[in-house]
């Protein structure tokens, strides 16, 4: 199922996406040197939000990081490719093969803290808030069919959602999982209530 979004995903990319080049793509460049003053702020919040998920994918992926392909890797360089990391990761990564999840205790802690959480919550209200007060969806529109960066990480957002929900699903086992479709603020809820969701706990607690 992944190895066949990746594959969607890299013919969309190539083949699909409308759009100028970076080299054309005056909205590209400026978003990539952080020159936001002339891009539309809902553009610009779905581009830092792409830049939200990799912390997020380090949250779900490292504390439970037991499979043969250690998911580190991927979770960092989706940093810069998003779904393109993590999908070849889900695909491959093989069976579980550790009894505990690797890497130092204080990492998963470190990450999973509510504090983290919870920054990670106020960075994604204010995306949101940016999008909300400022934003256009006419103008997306535009850049959607004039940038190919703008065309391809709007799909990638949309990737990138999915995958949450699927691991705050199966791999974390939480209940209201369908939260994890409210982009970003909707999986950090859940993570800062996991105790609370639980099916496995609350299994266990009957």
């Amino acid at each position: 199922m992944f190895l066949f979004v990746w594959i969607l995903l890299l013919s969309y990319t190539i083949f699909l996406a409308p759009g100028h080049g970076f080299g054309d793509d005056p909205t590209a460049r400026a978003l990539v040197s952080g020159d936001f003053s002339n891009v539309d702020p809902l553009v610009t919040a779905v581009f830092s939000m792409l830049g939200l998920y990799p912390v997020i994918f380090l949250m779900l992926l490292i504390p439970k990081d037991r499979c043969r392909w250690p998911a580190w890797p991927f979770a960092l360089f989706s940093f810069g490719l998003g779904a393109f990391s993590i999908l070849p990761y889900l695909a491959f990564r093989k069976d579980v093969t550790r009894r505990e999840a690797r890497g130092p205790g204080w990492l998963r802690s470190v990450l999973l803290h509510p504090i983290t959480i919870v920054f990670a919550l106020f960075i994604a209200v204010t995306l949101y808030l940016t999008a909300i007060t400022g934003g256009s969806v006419t103008a997306y529109g535009e850049a959607f069919m004039s940038s190919h960066l703008v065309s391809t990480m709007t799909v990638d957002l949309l990737v990138v959602v999915w995958i949450t929900f699927w691991l705050a699903k199966y791999e974390w086992h939480l209940r209201f999982s369908w939260l994890a479709f409210i982009p970003a603020v909707g999986v950090l809820v859940l993570l800062l209530q996991r105790k609370k969701l639980s099916v496995e706990e609350s299994n266990e607690d009957r």
